[in-house]
């Protein structure tokens, strides 16, 4: 409804039809932002898990290139160099089990909480008066409807001043639920655009924070590789040339048919 940026909470004292179709309007619009909010959170929480379990399974990839060297196979070609480069490879990939961590860590502090506190809090706040202003909008109906059938029969004055009393009563408490759930309702819209952007900023942060996006994968990775590459070509030439006389000469690691795909 353009224009519209609130509930009058002026109004809230007559209880016209005209503010209680606008209620129903913005109450629509709570219960969109209730769906899309949980299913965004569904959404994130898998982020999460999915991180932990990468946390999970590099420290574990870690642990095993660790433990190569312990390993005995019957058939080994340069079992040294090659438990050399996987001791190599297991330190950097123990710093990278060592980020995700933090970084699991970071999008629970920055992107679960936030959205968390706005779908148990805010969120739920909302259905919690509802439900409030529910009961006492039917404690009030029922309220007048006694005064209404009481006015047709002769009671006395003592039964006609209870009736009046629990109509007071009953509208008193309904005109200040009926205010509190207005409240509620206009801090949703003030709250809604950024307690959905609050999330995704502190998953973004956290991704910056750690480089783990592709524009900014860290540099030493890259080195370490290159620091590498000759023991990599030793372990290559030793698996590409079991035909040979057992020493591996002539093989080179660069005739691998793989050997620069990625470059």
């Amino acid at each position: 409804m353009p224009g519209i940026d609130k509930l009058p909470i002026e109004e809230t004292f007559e209880d016209s039809p005209q503010t209680r179709s606008l209620l129903g309007v913005f109450e629509e619009d709570a219960a969109a932002i209730s769906k899309y909010s949980q299913q965004l959170f569904q959404a994130m929480h898998r982020i999460y898990d999915a991180q932990n379990e990468l946390s999970a399974a590099t420290h574990l990839t870690s642990k095993l290139l660790k433990g190569y060297e312990k390993q005995r196979f019957p058939l080994c070609c340069d079992d040294e160099v090659m438990s050399s480069t996987l001791q190599q490879f297991a330190k950097v990939i123990d710093e990278l089990s060592s980020c995700h961590a933090v970084l699991s860590t970071q999008l629970a502090d920055a992107m679960m909480f936030p959205i968390t506190q706005f779908k148990e809090r805010d969120l739920k706040e909302i259905l919690t008066l509802k439900e409030v202003f529910q009961i006492a909008s039917d404690d009030h109906d029922m309220a007048i409807n006694r005064y209404s059938r009481l006015s047709k029969r002769r009671d006395n004055e003592k039964v006609k001043g209870e009736v009046m009393e629990d109509v007071y009563t009953s509208r008193k408490k309904q005109h200040q639920t009926m205010m509190h759930y207005f409240t509620a309702l206009n801090t949703l819209q003030y709250k809604k655009k950024m307690s959905l952007l609050e999330p995704l900023l502190g998953y973004m942060q956290a991704q910056v924070h750690h480089s783990i996006l592709p524009s900014m994968r860290p540099s030493g990775i890259v080195i370490m590789l290159k620091k590498n590459e000759g023991r990599a070509c030793n372990v290559f030439g030793c698996v590409q040339c079991p035909q040979g006389d057992g020493r591996g000469d002539g093989c080179d690691a660069t005739d691998h048919p793989g050997y620069g795909a990625g470059q």
